[in-house]
């Protein structure tokens, strides 16, 4: 080995020390569901949107590269046409991965049992013929709907369709669309949305790439699992949680009271919004917004058991400030929240969306009324009989994409978007919305919406990892 002063470039008794440490699980956070809300711990990670990792995929050498530059939240033109390139490229790969996209020979008997995809450029001079194409709906004109992929655009016509589609479709989704042109039309006989893909495939494409963000943890996933077995104590998510009410904090008062005699939980996960106005910069409303922050915390320390114990995670809404921009909306200034910081042992305070790594578990955080909007944009009706939510959930997972709205209706920062990607699924997809709570399993996703705390009844949802369930929950009202 090199030397540098008669001293070695790497000094391997510290490696070995803690590599003996992991292995016989006694390292710090191995062991005590406390360890796991630690600063520093690799067990329970908050990734900001700003530090999820780009990466670009590039159809040519069919692998995923990081861009150059760094995105900025003042972006050039070009990344606006990026966005959608990469959105486009992105779920290209999955469907072409897809089994049945991809022929199992070259014999002619076996050409038929694949689907087969079209470029809209191949489309010219065939008419009558039949053609699967993928790419996103776009209205260039006023009243028209069109198909574009990257090598052009084609009018649709819906007329001809025969049954509902299963999902909710908006401009600027991507779908797959089997139809037949006719006088420059494209008439659709059927669409759907790209097939999704499980967590446990995409990976085994790509398993150097750390698409979801943070440091891999030194513990092997056996050990990660055992420690989600010794600790399953349980995170805790609500949502709406309006400080501003008295009936609020006393509900939070009796749900930490009833923690107080038990193990606490893993985590309690809040999100926004935090006051039952929308923020007005300049309206005097600022010291009081702080002001119940710092009553939060107050409320919290009168149970030193979980305010030393479980990791507390603040995910903004559009009515904290300063929400009326583009997604990602960026973390509680520490004006706001320095004092209730100060007050627990481990608090986060991150921005919308926010992920969260524990242990085995990949957890996307995501607050938007998201049903209302996309409903209201919807450009097909759905299929009757099939819970909306279960659309909705289907909608996100299949587009890879936590907003597939467009940009006029819920702008995104360009440089930005991957951070709102759902690619590969996570274990957990938080949809926080102020439609009626659920849980539905889809693809091997738990999504789960907790519904409004403050402005409903008063309910949450105990999400239980090693189990991979959730546990709806409400507190009586008094």
């Amino acid at each position: 080995m090199s030397l540098v002063e008669g001293r070695p470039l790497v000094e391997l008794a510290p490696l070995k020390d803690l590599v003996a440490a992991v292995a016989s699980g006694t390292s710090n956070g191995l062991v005590g569901a406390g360890d796991a809300s630690k600063p520093g711990s690799d067990l329970f990670t908050v990734i900001d949107a700003f530090d999820v990792p780009a990466w670009w995929y590039d159809p040519g050498k069919k692998m995923f590269t990081q861009p150059f530059t760094e995105g900025d939240i003042l972006s050039s033109a070009e990344s606006k046409a990026a966005l959608f390139r990469q959105r486009y490229d992105l779920l290209r790969q999955r469907v072409l991965r897809n089994d049945n996209f991809m022929p199992v020979s070259f014999s002619d008997q076996e050409k038929d049992r694949f689907y087969k995809l079209s470029t809209i450029d191949s489309l010219q001079g065939r008419e009558g013929e039949h053609f699967l194409i993928f790419g996103m709906l776009s209205q260039l004109e006023e009243g028209k709907m069109f198909l574009e992929d990257k090598a052009g655009s084609i009018e649709l016509d819906f007329s001809g369709m025969s049954k509902s589609v299963n999902g909710l479709f908006t401009e600027s989704c991507f779908v797959l669309v089997d139809g037949y042109v006719e006088d420059g039309v494209l008439k659709v006989e059927e669409i759907g949305l790209p097939p999704p893909e499980s967590r446990e495939k995409s990976r085994a494409a790509f398993p150097n790439i750390n698409f979801f963000g943070g440091q891999p943890s030194l513990r092997t996933e056996v050990q990660l699992r055992a420690i989600e077995v010794a600790n399953d104590n349980g995170i805790i998510v609500m949502s709406d949680v309006w400080l501003d009410k008295q009936e609020t904090m006393d509900a939070l008062s009796t749900l930490f009271e009833g923690f107080s005699h038990s193990t606490p939980p893993i985590a309690f996960i809040f999100i926004g919004d935090f006051s039952s106005k929308p923020f007005v910069p300049g309206s005097g409303e600022t010291a009081q917004y702080r002001d119940n922050m710092t009553a939060l915390g107050q409320l919290i320390a009168g149970f030193p058991s979980i305010a030393r114990s479980s990791h507390f995670v603040f995910v903004p809404g559009n009515n904290d400030p300063w929400g009326q921009g583009a997604l990602p909306k960026p973390a509680l200034s520490e004006y706001f929240t320095k004092r209730l910081a100060s007050r627990l042992a481990n608090a986060t305070f991150t921005t919308n969306p926010c992920r969260i790594k524990y242990c085995t578990h990949e957890i996307v955080v995501f607050r938007e009324d998201l049903l209302k909007r996309i409903r209201r944009n919807s450009v097909l009706p759905p299929v009757e009989g099939t819970e909306v939510v279960k659309h909705l959930v289907r909608t996100v997972v299949d587009e890879g994409h936590l907003c597939p709205l467009p940009q006029r209706i819920r702008p995104v920062y360009w440089a930005h978007d991957h951070a709102m990607r759902v690619y590969p699924i996570p274990d957990v997809l938080i949809l926080a919305d102020r439609f009626d709570s659920y849980s539905i399993n889809y693809e091997g996703c738990h999504c789960i919406n907790p519904g409004s705390f403050s402005a409903g009844d008063l309910s949450f949802f105990m999400y239980y990892p090693v189990s991979r369930t959730s546990q709806y929950s409400k507190i009586p009202k008094k």
